[in-house]
């Protein structure tokens, strides 16, 4: 009777140690995959950052140069009033001026010569401008948080399958040690902890 329950019990032990040892190792690939999805992730969020900063500095100088030549542009409209007879000078002078600015501020400044120079058709606080000139920085600014959310959440998740994956590895070494103990009542303890272990691995794998 005790042999039979002996060899009931290595059957239980081997079919659940090949459930353990393939559960281990797909735990232990997953993690590593993920893993390595994480830190890729977390370099494709660092360039992106680099490059939204680079693309704000960019904008800050743009900006710049094009209040320069917007203030220019419009001291010109100042000397077109008081100097009428050179109005044609003066337009052709203004209008290279506004070539050599963004096509954004091009764009804009006409429009606000056709409202009359209006105070909410001002070209550097136009919305469109504004789009154009700094939408890019923004982009790459919320894809970055994109990416580093993605990061931090594969992380997470490859952190979980280790711990899983350490759970299995402490089943199957309980299993190791039930299979050469000659109590089988000793050992019956040892799988039935082995098997809960296996069901704990098992668990926290699928809440990844």
């Amino acid at each position: 009777m005790t042999q039979r329950r002996r060899n009931i019990l290595e059957i239980l032990t081997a079919i659940l140690l090949g459930f353990v040892s393939v559960a281990t190792a797909l735990g232990a690939y997953q993690a590593t995959v993920w893993a390595f999805d994480a830190v890729e992730y977390s370099a494709t969020a660092d360039q992106l950052r680099d490059r939204n900063l680079s693309a704000v500095l960019s904008s800050q100088l743009v900006l710049r140069d094009d209040g320069a030549k917007l203030f220019e542009a419009f001291r010109l409209e100042t000397e077109i009033t008081l100097f009428p007879e050179r109005t044609e000078e003066l337009r052709t002078e203004q209008r290279l001026i506004i070539d050599t600015a963004t096509p954004e501020l091009g764009t804009a400044w006409d429009a606000w010569a056709a409202s009359g120079f209006a105070e909410e058709t001002f070209p550097i606080t136009s919305a469109q401008y504004e789009v154009a000139s700094f939408s890019e920085g923004q982009s790459l600014q919320y894809a970055s948080f994109i990416a580093r959310q993605a990061a931090d959440n594969v992380g997470a998740r490859a952190i979980t399958v280790a711990a899983a994956s350490v759970v299995l590895a402490i089943a199957l070494f309980i299993l190791g040690v039930a299979g050469i103990i000659r109590s089988w009542q000793a050992a019956a303890w040892l799988v039935a902890a082995a098997a809960v272990a296996f069901v704990v691995g098992v668990g926290i794998l699928l809440s990844a």
